[in-house]
């Protein structure tokens, strides 16, 4: 909670300064520009994939202005404070969050917490998803002067999933944004770790919706003689140690979790554009004007594990329903066999098998159309994050259509109730995809598979957590933000600071080595 900086006292910070030392992201000088070694990490015939920024403290969004100039959000992961700043096509470093000078420990007039979900930039405006002191969701409108406007708050974000990435519609103007689900899969229980500090949330429909009766028991994380029973009796859309509703009404101010939401860049005009989503963690708009979102698919954990449900890439229709809990990211019945976990991990709760947990009928749900709403699937676990489409000119033009998608990787042991993974680990890549024939292929991964910081070698070269892929509107060259060190710690993320990354995929020129000197 102390920022980039810990308790570092700002007069060795000065004298570093002073002295010409690099602290924090900078961008590398051309020299240390190396091109990464295709033994180590693979890309696309006649480009060199080099590092430009490191040094980066878990960054989970950027955005380009239409003069080139890049816009970072780190994102305030594992206690850490958010940051913003630009770095123009010069170098040049702006800090836009926070703005000024701030003393450590000391926290005082706006601020902003973790963790950001993403980052947007029209006309010059700067616009970021994020929480609030009460882990409410916020977007905020910021300049490069570091001046800010709200542009909506207090979005039911207090959950396993917040507000995620951020686009502007070319067609209308309006922001589109997404807001996760509360839980896994419908159901609280022992993975979420915001029970202690929220023990109302639940996740909420955007209408009313019938449910079958299920009632799961579920193992009290805080049993004692004031917290209630060992076991406690949890039904869907609800909270822990609730049960007794049958019929769930609309979420209350109409403002649901796992959703696609819309609104004006001014503010106001809050819209819900579509629901049934579980974690909506990339958005990328085509040349035509069509939305398309990252949606990751349930995990092997909690009170209703699911088996190998695969991270989606899809067409936002507006007004649907996309399935989730009860449909696969690939739209497919959550009761198919291949979807059904060991039955050993859920007969505790009562039942033997997964089922759906609304009554669709009675709710008037129609089944998700996969013929027209898919646009891809990624391996399960894979952590399917932001993408951008190729654009019509440039070095990149010959994949004109093709999504570039950034895999985070798994969060195993937890996201697997600590069975382990297959082989090879997911994610951990760029994956290039042609939306309308679903076709999906490798675009810039480690030859070993998994993260550089589990490589024999290039741990210092190859690829760790890709979080985001934008092109340059200035060149149409591509630019991969690294996330950088993650790993499990129970159902917590612990990062490890200064290890995020940009890199650009350049067009090969003659004179250039296709390996490291």
């Amino acid at each position: 909670m102390f920022g980039k900086f810990g308790y570092l006292p700002a007069v060795c910070l000065g004298l570093c300064l002073l002295a010409g030392c690099a602290v924090g992201p900078h961008v590398l000088p051309l020299d240390q520009q190396k091109t990464v070694d295709r033994g180590v990490t693979e890309y696309p015939a006649g480009f060199v994939l080099r590092p430009y920024m490191v040094n980066l403290d878990s960054p989970v969004g950027f955005a380009f202005d239409t003069d080139g100039t890049v816009v970072i959000a780190e994102g305030g992961i594992d206690g850490d404070e958010p940051h913003i700043y630009a770095v123009k096509p010069d170098g040049t470093r702006v800090n836009i969050y926070p703005h000024g000078t701030r003393i450590p420990v000391v926290h005082s007039g706006f601020r902003i917490y973790g963790p950001v979900g993403g980052i947007a930039i029209e006309n010059h405006h700067i616009f970021v998803s994020h929480h609030d002191k009460d882990a409410l969701g916020v977007i905020t409108a910021f300049e490069y002067n570091g001046t800010h406007a709200t542009i909506v708050a207090d979005l039911p974000a207090q959950g396993d999933h917040g507000l995620t990435d951020i686009a502007v519609s070319p067609i209308n103007g309006r922001l589109y944004f997404g807001l996760g689900s509360a839980t896994n899969s419908g159901v609280v229980g022992e993975d979420n770790r915001w029970i202690e500090n929220y023990p109302e949330v639940c996740d909420l429909p955007y209408q009313q919706i019938d449910l079958p009766g299920q009632r799961f028991d579920v193992h009290n994380p805080h049993p004692g003689l004031f917290s209630g029973p060992d076991i406690l009796v949890t039904g869907g859309f609800q909270p822990l140690g609730h049960s007794n509703k049958l019929t769930i009404p609309k979420a209350p101010l109409n403002r649901p979790t796992g959703a696609i939401y819309s609104v004006s860049p001014g503010g106001g005009d809050l819209r819900v554009e579509a629901w049934g989503v579980r974690n909506p963690a990339g958005f990328a708009i085509s040349e035509l004007g069509v939305l398309y979102f990252t949606d990751q698919g349930m995990e092997l954990r909690g009170t209703r594990p699911i088996k190998d449900d695969p991270d989606g890439l899809f067409r936002f229709v507006p007004g649907r329903w996309y399935g989730w809990p009860d449909f696969s990211r690939s739209l497919l019945p959550i009761r198919d066999e291949q979807f059904q976990p060991p039955t050993w991990m859920i007969l505790d709760t009562g039942y033997p098998t997964v089922s759906p947990l609304i009554d669709h009928a009675a709710s008037d749900l129609p089944t998700p159309d996969r013929s027209r709403w898919i646009g891809g699937n990624f391996a399960p676990l894979a952590g399917a994050s932001k993408m951008d489409f190729a654009p019509t000119f440039g070095p990149f033009k010959q994949y004109r259509g093709s999504l570039v998608v950034a895999l985070w990787g798994d969060r195993a042991p937890f996201s697997t109730s600590g069975m382990p993974l297959k082989s090879p680990a997911p994610g951990y890549k760029l994956m290039i995809c042609d939306p309308d024939s679903r076709e999906v292929k490798n675009f810039i991964y480690n030859t070993m598979g998994g993260p550089a910081s589990r490589l024999e070698n290039g741990r210092d070269t190859g690829l760790e957590r890709p979080i985001d892929a934008k092109f340059n509107p200035a060149d149409g060259t591509l630019y991969i933000l690294d996330f950088g060190f993650a790993r499990m710690k129970g159902s917590r993320e612990v990062v490890k600071s200064g290890t995020g990354r940009i890199f650009r995929l350049l067009p090969l020129a003659p004179e250039m080595p296709t390996t490291q000197k």
